[in-house]
């Protein structure tokens, strides 16, 4: 039972599993465009990202006050003020999240007749609640959207899976679905607008290749930022890079962002053409990182 357990929390059961979830989101797409339906179920998983790194800072800082760390020896009795503490949350990577913005909430009411009305209202409460870190990001979309409302729910009952609570490991697979994801979404597209998704085997050889461990690495046409998470793997997480990058698509700038955000990772990233408007001139990089085919390609 162990080897069995072992194997699926291996690199091949994470694999299969990612397969697994995407083909079940994909049976739920009905006859909306992979251009189009990319844009309904990522939000998704991201939402579901901010809850499970609410929930996972939640549960640790209770512990620390239940084991009276230093810092943190306020008393259980005082625990509910650890626990509304903002502070507490951002140094741990997360935010605190509004009631209707949990995933227990959205699952309590994936069954609304105006669930995508409602789902578009949390969009908007987390967008309001931190605009520095989430304006932008999560535009109001479901609502106006041809999305089958029993298709939006199929989706929440997908990422609600328990596997997403679990170790694997010490994989953060809530990040690893959603790169996922967006190389399926882009595979199934196929090359259009002059678009291109590098497989995350190019990325890897490159950043290797350019071996980048400290100060600012640049990318002109960053796309879903998978060389910026990839440059942070490299350095094992050091926190010693610094992210420039710029993309010319709206949505493909979001997808950068929200990458950036669910991999722990801060960047200027910014939107337009760095043919036609270039948002970084006069910077001074120590690295710069593309996908060539993509910059130059006529």
């Amino acid at each position: 039972m162990k080897s069995k357990q072992k194997q699926k929390n291996g690199s091949g059961g994470l694999n299969d599993l990612m397969k697994e979830l995407w083909e079940a989101a994909v049976a739920l797409r009905g006859t909306i465009e992979p251009a189009d339906y990319k844009r309904y179920v990522l939000p998704i998983i991201f939402l579901r990202f901010l809850s499970l790194r609410y929930e996972k800072r939640s549960a640790e800082l209770a512990a620390y006050v239940r084991e009276g760390r230093p810092g943190y020896e306020v008393g259980i009795e005082n625990l509910d003020t650890i626990l509304s503490n903002p502070d507490e949350y951002r140094s741990g990577g997360a935010f605190i999240i509004p009631e209707s913005a949990k995933w227990s909430s959205i699952v309590a009411s994936a069954q609304r007749d105006d669930i995508k009305t409602h789902l578009d209202d949390v969009l908007q409460l987390l967008e309001d609640t931190y605009p520095q870190k989430l304006r932008g990001l999560l535009p109001r979309i479901y609502a106006g959207s041809n999305l089958a409302p029993d298709s939006l729910r199929g989706l929440i009952n997908i990422f609600s899976r328990d596997v997403f609570r679990q170790g694997h490991g010490g994989e953060d697979l809530i990040g690893r679905v959603y790169e996922y994801f967006i190389g399926e979404f882009a595979s199934s597209e196929g090359k259009r607008g002059r678009e291109y998704f590098t497989p995350i085997s190019i990325v890897k050889t490159l950043v290797a290749m350019l071996e980048p461990t400290e100060g600012i690495v640049f990318d002109p046409c960053c796309g879903s930022g998978g060389m910026f998470v990839q440059s942070d793997v490299f350095t094992h997480h050091s926190h010693r890079l610094s992210f420039l990058g710029q993309e010319s698509k709206d949505f493909t700038y979001r997808l950068c962002r929200m990458n950036l955000f669910i991999h722990g990772l801060d960047g200027d990233i910014r939107l337009g053409s760095s043919y036609t408007a270039d948002q970084h001139a006069g910077i001074k990089a120590d690295f710069i990182i593309a996908n060539g085919r993509t910059a130059f390609d006529p």
